[in-house]
């Protein structure tokens, strides 16, 4: 398997996990505008991650830099198992260049 092939692998693997963990937190009793901020900006990275993976287009280069940003951007708002797969992809394709 090639590097490319392994960072696409991660990072949408990523961008599910970090979806599916959005998804399931939906289920609150208390809703307030930090919640409903914390959940959009983890849709839009996970949005962002799955782009950038599925290519229909190339919307969004497949980078190792985008990938390093996201993922640590993520670990800090909303999923830390899917940031760090997202991390990993991007030491991956670092270490190809």
């Amino acid at each position: 398997m090639r590097e490319e092939d392994l960072m696409r692998l991660l990072g949408g693997l990523g961008g599910v996990i970090t979806l599916i963990e959005t998804i399931i937190s939906f289920n609150v009793r208390r809703v307030d505008y930090s919640y409903v901020i914390l959940l959009v900006v983890s849709i839009v990275l996970s949005v962002v991650i799955l782009l950038s993976v599925i290519k229909p287009g190339d919307p969004i280069p497949l980078n190792w830099l985008l990938f390093v940003g996201i993922g640590i951007i993520t670990i800090i708002f909303s999923s830390l198992a899917g940031g760090i797969l997202t991390l990993i992809a991007g030491f991956i394709g670092y270490t190809d260049k």
